[in-house]
């Protein structure tokens, strides 16, 4: 049975602690790539330092963070004063659908990916923030731009077996599992490629050395995507916890002793 595995940081380029939090999760412990915001304040410099220590970028398309890089968004109802809603607003207007709707997503799409490729040289993936990219509405122009782009590498968030999250992560899984099935026939077309397996949603915000362990133990056969977000803080603050488990000696040890294969999507694909 051969195991792989790719442990992707997501959110580096949103504040300085994400980005300290990221590259140390990959300079000590087993984050093999990240996924980076554009057009954030501290986007440039996490590019920069990511690749002075060879870290594997791709990028984190968002639609619900920052300010838009078109101005399309702004124009129908998709972002206000100069930056996107708020996801339920988002949602709200996604719903609407519409041409003008995918003609607008198509345009920042594109931006997101010029001032992805002006800052990073190879691209690893490509994945969204609060994964929209799998609502109906952002699917297929999504698609559409990341083959057009030569993205090689997507995120389909589909965790089976997440029966022991909170309500809110199992709801969240069964919901992109229910928007992945509708989605599968277009992921094919596109030519994009995605692993065979997805983890961290059920621990997302409690990914401690435990769960971290159970997740390792429990990897089935083929690539699968474990998503994390790192942050360096102080001690109980969001994503500490998740920072000292990806870097824990333990967790190494027990990669090797289970065989398993770990790099980015440019190395096991």
């Amino acid at each position: 049975m051969i195991r792989k595995l790719v442990v992707v940081a997501d959110d580096l380029g949103a504040c300085v602690a994400t980005n300290k939090g990221v590259l140390q999760a990959h300079r000590e412990g087993i984050v093999t790539a990240a996924s980076l915001l554009v057009g954030m304040p501290s986007s440039k410099a996490a590019a920069e330092a990511a690749a002075a220590q060879g870290l594997p970028l791709g990028l984190h398309v968002r639609l619900t963070a920052g300010p838009p890089l078109s101005p399309g968004p702004a124009t129908i109802g998709l972002a206000r004063a100069g930056r996107f809603c708020a996801l339920p607003q988002v949602l709200a207007r996604l719903s609407l659908g519409g041409a003008e709707l995918r003609r607008v997503l198509i345009e920042e799409l594109r931006a997101q990916v010029q001032a992805f490729e002006g800052l990073v040289a190879q691209a690893d993936h490509i994945n969204s923030h609060h994964h929209l990219h799998l609502h109906p509405a952002v699917l297929e122009p999504f698609l559409e731009v990341a083959s057009q782009a030569g993205f090689p590498a997507l995120r389909w968030p589909v965790e089976r077996g997440s029966s022991g999250a909170s309500p809110v992560r199992w709801a969240q899984a069964q919901a992109f599992a229910l928007l992945a099935r509708r989605g599968r026939v277009s992921l094919a077309s596109s030519g994009l490629f995605t692993s065979d397996h997805f983890r961290g949603l059920a621990a997302m915000g409690a990914l401690n050395a435990q769960a971290l362990a159970a997740i390792l133990r429990g990897l089935p056969s083929g690539l699968t995507e474990l998503m994390c977000h790192p942050v360096a803080g102080a001690v109980g603050e969001p994503g500490t916890q998740e920072l000292a488990s990806l870097c824990a000696v333990s967790v190494r040890q027990q990669l090797e002793a289970e065989s398993i294969q770990l790099g980015s999507f440019a190395e096991l694909c």
